[in-house]
């Protein structure tokens, strides 16, 4: 199908506790560097924001499906709307949980929904810090801190972040919904898509570990304790980066014997007394509001979406959605009331690690914190190299692979192994991402948006997915 013959609809799809301006940055990368010839136009959910992450992967679904359904016959019903202009692909990115909202969302447009994309080709399937098989600290190294965190974390994830928490850690039979995403009907229409693509965070990310964004049994980093010396691909793709090559990590060329050394700093006298204030304060001040904060938000969403877990449970929601979609713009209170958010967003920022950025800077360009224009490149040498980097990144996880014989299993529960088993089945392309950051689960996608303090591997992370998502769709 020639893009000439219609839009692309590219759907962006924020996580847990986020809104649509999380996903600002990227769109902003997108909008840049893919091909005019694409006609893309996006959509950002907006009905899942805040507090209403905590309701359930299958509510959030429902929501953003709706929403989405609902722009296609606005955009296609327009009197205007020529053939030129109707929608007729579609692209899908998700960022953290959003990665799994958007995974049902795939199951159910083709089942559910047909109707409305009966005549759309689904074309990319991209997730960025998702955990696509749950979350859980596992404990190779047999640390005391990590014996420790694991059950504590899960406890407190599988109450403080409500139903979605109890999901993402796979508490119990009645939140097996990540089991269910990788069967049926979900498994089918991700099988739809022309690409799938994941992007995971190698260090500090520390929400989504490596293992479950990239979808495989293997975490050299965890194994590691991540003291492995990482090896960064010396002939990335892509062109007009802002000083900054992408740093993505060559997993082949990793070697477990092969370590870095962490230089031991002393703090000074001054640093040490501000540590000793800090810590208490976090503990004692900060955690205790921010638990209370997101146990109330748990408690006021239990109440508040009653009526959809009765729907569920009954199965009468997926009759309800088929019913009601598409009949009036009344639609959208049907499974979102206005809310209006009782806490104002407060992120941590792209503070820097306590290495040098001196390696990160090149020819000592002075750093351009701004979408930099591509050069005139030769197409075919162009795409050469994305064919070259993208036959590497679809076999990564290939057990024949020495990395992967490298280092070991991670100790996987059946519900996993069965999951993992199961979205295997299909062709991913995998990329491992190194992002300079205490927290690079938001920094793969410069959540905060791009000024002056924006880290510049987190620029160049949104650059090259920019022009990776453009090199994907617009190669027949």
């Amino acid at each position: 199908m020639s893009s000439q013959q219609g839009s692309h609809l590219f759907v962006l799809i924020h996580g847990l506790w986020g809104t649509p301006q999380h996903m600002g940055s990227l769109k902003e990368s997108l909008q840049h560097y893919i091909d005019s010839k694409e006609n893309a136009i996006f959509l950002l959910p907006s009905q899942n924001s805040k507090f209403k992450t905590f309701d359930g992967i299958e509510v959030l679904g429902y929501r953003a499906l709706l929403e989405i359904c609902q722009y296609i016959r606005r955009h296609n019903d327009l009197q205007e709307c020529s053939d030129h202009k109707r929608i007729t692909r579609i692209s899908i990115i998700g960022y953290s949980l959003g990665g799994l909202v958007a995974r049902f969302v795939v199951g159910k447009m083709f089942t559910e929904c047909q109707e409305y994309f009966s005549g759309i080709e689904p074309v990319l399937f991209l997730t960025m810090a998702s955990p696509h098989l749950g979350i859980r600290f596992f404990n190779p190294s047999n640390s005391l801190f990590r014996t420790i965190l694991d059950p504590v974390m899960t406890v407190l994830g599988s109450n403080a972040l409500g139903k979605s928490g109890r999901e993402l850690f796979i508490a119990n039979r009645y939140n097996d919904i990540l089991i269910r995403l990788s069967e049926g009907e979900f498994i089918q229409g991700l099988a739809k898509f022309k690409h799938r693509t994941v992007c995971a965070n190698v260090k500090n990310d520390r929400t989504v570990a490596f293992y479950t964004a990239f979808i495989t049994n293997h975490d050299p980093f965890i194994e590691s304790g991540n003291s492995v010396n990482y090896t960064f691909e010396n002939n990335v793709p892509g062109t007009g980066y802002s000083n900054i090559i992408p740093r993505i990590v060559d997993l082949t060329r990793l070697d477990p014997k092969n370590k870095h050394v962490i230089e031991n700093k002393r703090l000074s006298l001054n640093g040490k007394l501000k540590l000793y204030i800090l810590l208490p304060c976090l503990f004692l001040v900060f955690f205790p509001i921010a638990l209370l904060v997101n146990i109330s938000g748990t408690v006021y969403r239990y109440f508040a979406t009653i009526k959809y877990r009765k729907m569920i449970k009954n199965g009468n929601l997926p009759n309800e959605f088929r019913e009601k979609v598409g009949i009036s713009d009344r639609l959208e209170t049907y499974v979102s009331a206005t809310y209006e958010s009782i806490l104002k967003e407060n992120e941590s920022g792209n503070d820097g690690d306590l290495e040098d950025d001196d390696d990160l800077i090149q020819n000592g360009g002075k750093y351009n914190q701004s979408m930099s224009k591509i050069p005139t490149m030769d197409r075919n040498s162009r795409d050469k190299k994305w064919d070259i980097f993208i036959q590497k990144y679809s076999n990564i996880v290939d057990e024949k692979n020495m990395w992967y014989k490298r280092f070991d299993d991670l100790p996987f529960d059946n519900k996993r192994i069965a999951i993992l088993k199961n979205l295997s089945s299909l062709k991913w392309i995998r990329v491992p991402i190194y992002v300079k950051a205490l927290n690079a689960h938001g920094g793969i996608i410069a959540r905060r948006g791009i000024d002056e303090d924006t880290q510049p591997t987190s620029l160049a992370s949104i650059q090259f997915v920019g022009q990776l998502v453009d090199y994907l769709t617009s190669t027949n």
